[in-house]
């Protein structure tokens, strides 16, 4: 064999050995990506695809968001919410709240409307919500008759009904009585159904009172509005 003979099949069998190389490493790689989307399995467990582990991911993140909305809600409701009545069986519960024009509670007539509409088979709260309930502005819409805002609080669960009393303060001053303010307080009275889809009724009670001063005459006015209602033979839950 000449000399060119010898080199021509040098490089020959140095090229064939170069092209098995490659091919033996493309199968090798293509092998290593199939094994890399073989399940895992460890010794004593259940193999487990992708599609089973985004599954349980996104369970995780679901329940994880429930959690963190039921947490959020409970904290709603205790701002709102007092939470210390314990309705019993048979009885209608009634719950009663009373707002001054100052967006505050009134417990004293809140406490003369509980006495009046107290009777048999009657149960009836004037401290089952906090005063966040007016101050926050939920007592117009419970006033309004929200169905939704009696949802989010679960009304349904603990009371029949609503009486929701609005008290407007006026002053006005008598120029011949020197240095004396009357009070006009009138109160609207309403019943609203939280339980059926009965509607809600309104009655109105206005009563003065004297003082040399606002507060004076106001509470003047309130001890007056107070005997009314006492008196009243009016208003009913029916």
């Amino acid at each position: 064999m000449s000399t060119i003979d010898s080199k021509q099949a040098t490089v020959f069998v140095t090229v064939f050995f170069v092209i098995a190389l490659l091919i033996n490493s493309t199968q090798g790689f293509g092998k290593s990506r199939e094994a890399t989307n073989v399940p895992v399995k460890m010794p004593g467990s259940v193999s487990v695809s992708p599609e089973e582990r985004q599954a349980a991911l996104l369970a995780e993140q679901a329940a994880q968001a429930a959690k963190a909305e039921a947490a959020e809600h409970a904290k709603y409701l205790a701002r709102y919410l007092n939470g210390n009545f314990d309705r019993q069986a048979g009885n209608r519960a009634v719950a009663i709240v009373v707002a001054n024009g100052n967006g505050k509670l009134n417990s004293a007539i809140a406490t003369a409307l509980a006495r009046r509409f107290q009777g048999a088979s009657i149960q009836i709260s004037s401290s089952f919500f906090t005063p966040e309930f007016v101050s926050d502005g939920l007592f117009n819409n419970a006033l309004a008759g929200s169905r939704e805002l009696f949802r989010k609080l679960e009304l349904v669960n603990s009371v029949d009904a609503l009486v929701l009393a609005k008290e407007d303060v006026q002053y006005s001053q008598n120029a011949a009585l020197e240095n004396v303010t009357t009070a006009t307080i009138q109160l609207d009275v309403t019943v609203v159904p939280v339980v059926g889809q009965g509607d809600s009724v309104t009655w109105t009670f206005t009563a003065n009172g004297p003082g040399f001063s606002k507060e004076v005459a106001c509470r003047a006015a309130e001890e007056r509005l107070i005997k009314q209602i006492a008196a009243d033979t009016k208003m009913s839950l029916n």
